[in-house]
């Protein structure tokens, strides 16, 4: 999964914590590529788990201090999310079909999520700024 400036939403801050969640995720994968066991590769996937649940809290953070009206509904999609992750990284599953559903579903999630809810967010923000008088919004 290559980060890619489309993925960006505008705030510095939540756009670095995508591209790590990005790295967190190849490493995972490439772990799992160069035939690591899926009990060696959850190191990956449980620092993926730690890592979204930080960023989820920051960019709740500045949901909630920005007056974001679909703050609820975009913490909803995060906590969905940082679960499912939690609950895989304690799993030993070996099934290949089970480890390739995981990393497809990883990869998709971030993906569309960042491209169309971040986005919303992003360009949410960009509005408020300009609504505001602000040459740039918060981050």
């Amino acid at each position: 999964m290559d980060w890619d400036a489309a993925y960006a939403i505008g705030q510095k801050t939540v756009d670095a914590d995508h591209q790590r969640l990005f790295e967190l995720f190849n490493q995972f994968s490439a772990a799992l590529a160069a035939g690591e066991t899926r009990e060696s590769a959850n190191r990956f996937l449980g620092e993926l788990a730690d890592y979204s649940e930080y960023h989820f809290q920051r960019e709740e953070g500045l949901m909630r201090a920005s007056g974001y009206p679909d703050f609820a509904k975009h913490k909803t999609m995060h906590d969905g999310f940082a679960a499912f992750v939690r609950k895989q990284s304690a799993t030993e599953s070996h099934n290949p079909e089970e480890v390739q559903f995981l990393q497809n579903y990883v990869e998709m999630w971030l993906c569309g999520h960042i491209l169309v809810m971040d986005k919303w967010f992003g360009e949410w923000l960009d509005g408020q700024a300009a609504k505001n008088g602000r040459a740039e919004p918060i981050s």
